[in-house]
């Protein structure tokens, strides 16, 4: 019985774990496309622990290596950044939701931040990029008996407070308003990838 216990421990931490490493790949996938954002990738996909898991994601992977990297930079800034007439896809929640940068979203989800100790850069305290990192970040802390009930909390409210409030829109703008296969898969594996619940 306890060996069963024990197990099945170690089961949950281990697919814990996997939740982090997923959310972390997917956090990368909206960094600028510089030299380094490639390897970061592959750093990150060679991470997560399951064939099945990274089938998606190897697939996603191959289309950002087949990108010419000034065209994607280019994509990146166009979609992201400064658009003409307007950005299509602010991978901002405040800015998505609210119309506004730096918005009482991104107060809000700053202090759920703080409370767990993380920091941020100011500027990006609602992108898309960070609060994946955060919903890591409580994946991670899931695995550890003394934070596990407060992180499975905490992860559930930021799911369904934050992220479910403006991915599914955002990604689907984003396969809407790409040239690029590569965005165009990771806006399609966006919402499906991301568990409600650790």
């Amino acid at each position: 019985m306890v060996a069963a216990i024990k197990q099945r421990a170690s089961t949950v931490k281990t697919v814990l774990e996997n939740k982090a490493r997923i959310l972390r790949f997917l956090s990368h996938c909206f960094a600028y496309p510089n030299s380094a954002f490639l390897p970061n990738l592959q750093t990150q996909l060679q991470n997560i622990a399951t064939k099945k898991d990274k089938a998606g994601f190897d697939s996603l992977l191959q289309l950002f290596e087949r990108e010419n990297s000034e065209q994607l930079q280019g994509e990146y800034t166009r979609l992201f950044i400064t658009g003409y007439p307007s950005t299509p896809c602010p991978p901002y929640e405040s800015v998505f939701r609210e119309g506004t940068m730096l918005g009482s979203n991104s107060r809000k989800v700053d202090h759920l931040y703080r409370e767990w100790g993380m920091t941020s850069d100011p500027d990006l305290l609602d992108h898309i990029s960070t609060e994946l990192e955060f919903l890591a970040f409580l994946a991670s802390a899931a695995t550890l008996d003394e934070t596990r009930n407060n992180a499975n909390e905490t992860y559930h409210s930021f799911f369904h407070d934050h992220v479910q409030q403006w991915i599914p829109d955002f990604s689907e703008k984003l396969h809407d308003n790409t040239k690029s296969p590569a965005y165009r898969k990771l806006a399609a594996l966006l919402p499906t990838s991301i568990p409600p619940a650790v």
